[in-house]
């Protein structure tokens, strides 16, 4: 087979689902990584606050980390840079001294709702001019693509493949 022939088929292919997830993740990522900038926010620094400011009780650093995804060693920094900031603080856990718990600081529930806007717009734009059925066909296929992922993510703990 011609390389010509072999560039006309690969160019006419579909993605791996999988690559085309990631490929859109990252975009996503970048562009929010452009608008939150301005907030002197990083994709690292504004996903925990708004774990926290979801959260019903404070979190302990091993908490927040299986939450916003990184290792507790990984995350240590980016709560240092947020408390260094006054956006959380770290409160001693009354049950077990040895812990400390993550709590927003009001500067730090502000800066949430400042980052939710951008979010908001983001998004209004990224969504402006699809029908309203559209919207809603992507978002109850992303609600079941990640309860499947949750699902794959569960089997392989419970097989015991390393995350």
């Amino acid at each position: 087979m011609s390389s010509s022939v072999m560039h006309t088929q690969a160019a006419t292919e579909q993605p791996f689902f999988g690559h085309l997830l990631m490929g859109v993740s990252r975009t996503w990522r970048s562009v929010l990584e452009v608008r939150l900038r301005e907030l002197g926010l990083t994709d690292a620094t504004w996903a925990p606050l708004f774990h926290l400011h979801a959260a019903a009780q404070p979190l302990n650093l091993k908490q927040l980390a299986q939450r916003v995804g990184l290792d507790s060693s990984s995350l240590v920094r980016v709560v240092d840079v947020l408390e260094q900031r006054g956006l959380l603080q770290r409160q001693q856990d009354a049950a077990d001294r040895r812990n400390k718990q993550l709590l927003l600081t009001e500067q730090g529930h502000l800066m949430v709702a400042d980052v939710r806007a951008k979010l908001q717009q983001a998004e209004s734009q990224l969504l402006a001019g699809m029908d309203s059925a559209v919207i809603e066909q992507l978002y109850a296929g992303m609600m079941l693509l990640h309860e499947r992922l949750c699902a794959l993510q569960q089997q392989d703990r419970a097989e015991g493949v390393a995350a």
